[in-house]
């Protein structure tokens, strides 16, 4: 039987041993702590469709580390995965991305007649017609390595301008992508992106882009002892390369079921709902949803300001100017399940602390948090991931803890076991926006 998980624990070995990847253990699930950076591009792998980003400065084993694992992955060489990628530029033309029309189609084409009368072109038959229809039609498209391949890395995404990252909008949406009146049916596939900081020839990322971006993780510089551990490489990337472990074609296509067989309980999936809700809800927002706010009532810019749960720090919708898409629950559930499978845990308290490693990831990259808050201590207005790590963390303890009675009094009433008029009543007791916004009104069109 193929063990897609015991080669995946041999590569991550091998990566380190081989000194192709080494970075802290930054990422926290439970009692146990892995390295981020490569941890969540491996999850990423485990599923299909979805997009990773891995942001950081030039030199921090971005681009270097999603094509070893595409290496691996894949079962092909390192120079292989890495003639498949296509590296952002102001000047990338189409063709070089996604494919070309074969000239050798044209050179069985008629050659076109110079006479330009009225008369000429109207004795033109319908046969005539009907034959060169016939050729259009015949054209084919060369798709380039990169539109075939089902791992696909779109190096320094920000160095295309936003007409380009539009063809990578329109990728990831329909999971097709047409030229010349072709279409190619892309299938199930991995993407990864990376993105270097703001330089003098890059471009802001489409907000509609950045939602369709399915986790984000920052990679770092080396540290010092990384630097030191470095400096032992004798050989060059690619040759270390073909030590590691690949995994075969029926192993990789295996991932996905592996990760839809694993199973979340109810507390992970009442915390996922309730984490979206925390940060969408805005009781002055049009359908309470923030995303359709204009740019001159953001809760940053005065929104909040009349709002009963303004200035509560337990309270996240106003702390942050963006919602949250249900693309999101998706990506939480996923990615909570994908990491859970690599590390072997399966628990309902291990999959919520699993939940709670990985939720930052999926949504910091979404969302602008508010810049008053942002700019105090710890936060220094740099640590954006750590402060929507401490919403997370606040959000999940509370739906956990102080939510317990009010999500009972609520299941109560869908189930029929009181009137909602009931649960109404007792849910007014509750200085909670998710009570106020989402249970009373859910439960007001149940009279």
């Amino acid at each position: 039987m193929p063990d897609p998980l015991r080669k995946i624990d041999d590569l991550v070995s091998a990566l380190e041993e081989l000194r192709l990847h080494v970075g802290p253990a930054d990422l926290q699930v439970g009692e146990r702590k892995v390295n981020g950076q490569l941890y969540i591009p491996l999850a990423n792998a485990c599923l299909r469709n979805r997009a990773a980003l891995l942001y950081g400065g030039m030199g921090a084993n971005k681009t270097t580390l999603v094509n070893l694992l595409g290496s691996a992955f894949l079962g092909l060489s390192f120079d292989e995965v890495e003639n498949r990628m296509v590296t952002g530029h102001p000047e990338q033309t189409e063709e070089k991305i996604v494919g070309f029309i074969d000239p050798r189609q044209w050179s069985s084409s008629p050659a076109p007649s110079h006479r330009s009368s009225k008369s000429s072109i109207s004795s033109l038959s319908s046969s005539s017609f009907s034959s060169f229809d016939e050729e259009v039609e015949a054209i084919e498209v060369l798709w380039t390595p990169w539109a075939r391949s089902r791992w696909k890395v779109i190096n320094e995404i920000n160095r295309f301008p936003s007409g380009k990252q539009n063809l990578f909008l329109e990728l990831l949406q329909k999971r097709k992508v047409s030229y010349a009146g072709e279409t190619l049916d892309l299938g199930d596939t991995c993407y990864f992106a990376t993105m270097n900081p703001d330089f003098s020839a890059t471009y802001p990322l489409d907000e509609a882009l950045l939602d369709r971006i399915s986790i984000s993780v920052p990679a770092t510089q080396p540290d010092f002892l990384a630097s030191l551990a470095l400096a032992e490489r004798e050989k060059e990337v690619y040759e270390l390369a073909e030590s590691l472990p690949r995994l075969s074609s029926k192993e990789f296509d295996s991932l996905p079921g592996m990760v839809a067989a694993v199973s979340l309980d109810s507390r992970v999936e009442l915390s996922i709902i309730s984490l979206l809700r925390d940060f969408t809800l805005c009781e002055r927002a049009p359908a309470f949803d923030k995303t359709q706010l204009s740019g001159g009532s953001k809760p940053s810019r005065g929104l909040c300001a009349g709002c009963h749960y303004f200035n509560n720090p337990e309270v996240c919708c106003w702390q942050v100017d963006e919602g949250l898409s249900d693309r999101v629950r998706q990506d939480l559930r996923s990615y909570t399940r994908a990491l859970s499978l690599l590390l072997g845990l399966g628990g309902s308290g291990e999959l919520i602390e699993v939940l709670r490693a990985v939720a930052p990831y999926v949504i910091w990259h979404r969302l602008s948090p508010n810049r008053t808050m942002l700019e105090r201590p710890p936060y220094y207005r740099a640590g954006r991931l750590q402060y929507i790590k401490d919403l997370v963390e606040k959000s999940i303890n509370r739906t956990l803890n102080e939510r317990g009675e009010m999500n009972m009094i609520f299941a109560r009433a869908v189930d029929g076991e009181i009137s909602p008029r009931e649960a109404i009543e007792e849910l007014s007791g509750y200085d909670d926006p998710i009570a106020r916004l989402d249970y009373a009104r859910a439960l007001e069109r149940m009279v």
